[in-house]
């Protein structure tokens, strides 16, 4: 089972360029920086706040360059930590999913699962750097809510997770959230899917682009540095548009994260109007 949402990679042309410019926004710092010979890529780290980010940079043909050659941008894989991957990891194995195994992680390149890579982890503790806390949701676009909800929480065995139904009609889609951890006070760690219905509006041009595959659509963080956030983007090339149904929450274009479109909020905010075991359908935009 799914424990904690915990990194995200980006397949990117340039590392180097897209750590400065990403470290200058949030003050996230580089721990790694280390030849992936499966996926024939750099790999340099961020620590962002108590997560990590991961930029490939492709160093010849693979995943990675496949990625970016087929027009991609966006999010390459995103991260899952919890306690014993392995089991997850042969159970992915066992339904037909090629799996690679790197010292103690594994991770399912996105021409694999739907587009959608995974990096599952050990969980760790780490010391918080710079402004982001943590990476709390990430977001799938698929083009059948049920058939891919259901698809996913048997494959990550979360079938047993609070999963919360609503429909946005100011973004054109059908969702869902699995809550890992649905009580008050806890975690936000989660997965959402989306199901555009509008294919004009952002979600619905994603998923043409995928050729209606579908694929990692953008994530979202919470940090109390939420203003200084904000000004560092408008300050350094612009790029923020605020949230119309959500008080003190912004996104982040993806042209200003070398493909991440990032949903930034306060913790607090979602903590208080998020689904319960005993309240589970308050969630509803």
């Amino acid at each position: 089972m799914l424990e904690q949402t915990d990194r995200l990679a980006l397949a990117v042309r340039d590392a180097d360029e897209a750590a400065t410019n990403l470290n200058m926004i949030f003050e996230s710092v580089v721990v790694d920086d280390s030849k992936d010979v499966i996926a024939n890529a750099r790999r340099v780290t961020l620590q962002w706040g108590y997560d990590q980010l991961e930029l490939y940079e492709p160093t010849g043909p693979g995943p990675v360059a496949s990625f970016i050659s087929s027009g991609k941008r966006g999010i390459f894989a995103g991260g899952f930590a919890l306690k014993e991957p392995s089991l997850l990891a042969e159970k992915i194995k066992q339904a037909g999913i090629k799996v690679s195994q790197q010292q103690d992680r594994f991770i399912i390149y996105p021409e694999d699962l739907r587009g959608t890579g995974v990096i599952l982890s050990p969980i760790r503790d780490r010391e918080k750097v710079g402004l982001i806390d943590n990476i709390w949701q990430i977001t799938y676009t698929i083009p059948n809510l049920d058939e891919g909800l259901n698809f996913y929480r048997e494959l990550f065995s979360i079938q047993d997770t609070l999963t919360t139904y609503y429909t946005s009609k100011i973004w054109g889609y059908d969702g869902a959230i699995a809550w890992f951890h649905p009580r008050k006070g806890g975690p936000l760690d989660s997965l959402e899917y989306l199901n555009p219905y509008e294919h004009k509006k952002a979600a619905g041009r994603f998923l043409a682009k995928t050729e209606n595959i579908g694929g990692i659509y953008m994530a979202s963080v919470h940090t109390d540095a939420l203003p200084i956030v904000r000004e560092r983007v408008l300050k350094t090339g612009g790029g923020w548009q605020e949230s119309p149904n959500a008080v003190s929450t912004g996104f982040i274009h993806p042209k200003r994260t070398y493909g991440l479109l990032l949903g930034v909020m306060y913790y607090h905010e979602f903590d208080e109007r998020r689904p319960t075991l005993n309240n589970p359908n308050v969630w509803n935009h």
